[in-house]
């Protein structure tokens, strides 16, 4: 009788890959399933789509996600997962959509890192740097707006209190 390993089905990646108990029990009694290399599966994510999940959270956080998604919704995309890694849909195909951030100096483009066969289409978040005094930010006020993440306002608004009002609940 062969030794087999058992494998189960990655939810984010499609793929069956090794998925051992390895003895062990959380406290609420869940057990602790690895891949061959005592890596932790995530639930029902493998190690490698845990650890892909997390960097990217990491490196983009609720802002800069908001403003892809929003991006995706006006090009015609309709967003499946709102949660990194992203998936759109358009014309019944899905995508991945990878995250990189750039520069543009001189005609030329600088990416914080080169684009892989990860992803099917690319969202790229560009940076400017502005220096200016407390003064001149505080002149732009008036025609500034500030991000709220879009859970902090349906909170307020729940509870029928103004942005203020939940804010100073918070202190």
């Amino acid at each position: 009788m062969e030794n087999s390993i058992p494998t189960r089905l990655c939810i984010y990646c499609k793929i069956e890959k090794p998925w051992i108990f390895c003895g062990k029990k959380l406290k609420d009694g869940s057990k602790i399933y690895t891949n061959e290399f005592a890596v932790r599966w995530a639930g029902r994510r493998c190690p490698d789509c845990e650890r892909a999940r997390v960097h990217a959270a990491v490196r983009c956080d609720s802002f800069e996600r908001d403003l892809i998604i929003k991006q995706l919704e006006q090009s015609g995309f309709v967003v499946q997962s709102k949660t990194l890694p992203i998936k759109a849909e358009k014309n019944g195909k899905v995508y991945s959509v990878g995250i990189r951030h750039a520069h543009a100096e001189s005609g030329g483009l600088t990416l914080n890192k080169p684009p892989k066969e990860q992803a099917d289409i690319y969202a790229l978040v560009f940076s400017s740097v502005r220096i200016c005094t407390a003064d001149q930010l505080s002149n732009l006020e008036p025609s500034a707006t500030v991000y709220q993440p879009k859970r902090s306002q349906a909170a307020h608004v729940a509870k029928n209190k103004t942005p203020e009002e939940v804010s100073m609940e918070n202190r």
